[in-house]
């Protein structure tokens, strides 16, 4: 383990080096490259106490610990020693799915590949609890390899979830359930009210056929217009309220809003994210998993 130089107090008297956990604690902040590197450096032997500094946060109901935890779950992940994927495990029960600590876990267990495959699984078939099966199969999708067990409880998934299990079969990647989403696509009744996202699950089923290499049939490409007409009319009304502002505008003046309009749509169209960039609204998701087709 990698320590500092002596530090001296006001006194001149020597005070004891601080051990790299205490130094974890004390971040603020993004994590100084050079303490990750000693970290990093430190192997499995500095894996029990990151693990103490995540469950400290997990006892605590305020979750009050600033940045350690997050960067403690980020290095367990580098290091990947399988004795943090139980605790790791028992962070998915915090349901935040926005929260940067869930981020930081979700990518940590991803990061395991085959050796957190087993505790996934059995995981999921010990709960019932239906949020918790939605984060664990988010895992299992995200795996880098191909696995029957993984595809099974992935396609039982989509009838109870299917807008959540079509973006995890995109991401799992196996042509097979095709079938199976192109089948729950025409089974699904579209919703004839102006809840612009009460048909979004027809925009899942279609990017997750189309992702994995299949078409809409003319029938289904008619229903994803007929679903997606609540959106399209909530896209009018703010057209028409737009339009109307900017005609209100006195002649003689630049219109500052048309004005705005203007630049926000050419910093719109130069800003382009890849659909495998993290998205631009801080969900942690894909771009192509979030924000993509309304955009």
């Amino acid at each position: 383990m990698s320590h500092d130089a002596p530090r001296h107090d006001l006194q001149g008297a020597v005070s004891p080096q601080k051990t790299l956990g205490q130094r974890l604690r004390e971040v603020d902040g993004n994590l100084p490259e050079t303490l990750r590197t000693q970290c990093l450096a430190a192997g499995t032997a500095f894996v029990p106490e990151l693990v103490a500094i995540v469950e400290q946060e997990m006892a605590d109901a305020q979750g009050a610990h600033g940045w350690a935890p997050v960067h403690a779950v980020e290095l367990l992940g580098m290091l990947g020693d399988a004795q943090a994927i139980p605790v790791l495990l028992r962070c998915l029960q915090r349901q935040d799915k926005l929260d940067i600590f869930y981020q930081k876990v979700r990518e940590a267990l991803v990061a395991f590949g085959p050796l957190v495959m087993a505790p996934c699984l059995d995981a999921y078939a010990a709960t019932t609890d239906a949020d918790l099966r939605d984060s664990l199969l988010d895992i299992l999708g995200g795996l880098a390899f191909h696995d029957e067990r993984i595809y099974e409880v992935l396609l039982d998934s989509l009838e109870r979830s299917p807008e959540l299990a079509a973006m995890y079969l995109a991401e799992y990647g196996d042509p097979r359930a095709l079938s199976a989403l192109s089948q729950m696509f025409d089974t699904l009744p579209v919703h004839d009210d102006d809840m612009m996202l009460g048909n979004h699950v027809f925009v899942e089923l279609r990017c997750a056929i189309e992702e994995l290499g299949g078409h809409l049939t003319a029938a289904q490409a008619a229903k994803a217009a007929r679903a997606d007409a609540p959106r399209r009319r909530f896209a009018a009304r703010i057209e028409q309220a737009v339009a109307h502002l900017v005609s209100e505008e006195p002649r003689q003046q630049p219109s500052s809003i048309a004005g705005t309009i203007r630049q926000n749509t050419v910093t719109s169209k130069k800003r382009k994210l890849g659909r495998n960039e993290r998205c631009w609204c801080g969900s942690g998701k894909k771009y192509k998993k979030c924000h993509l087709d309304a955009d």
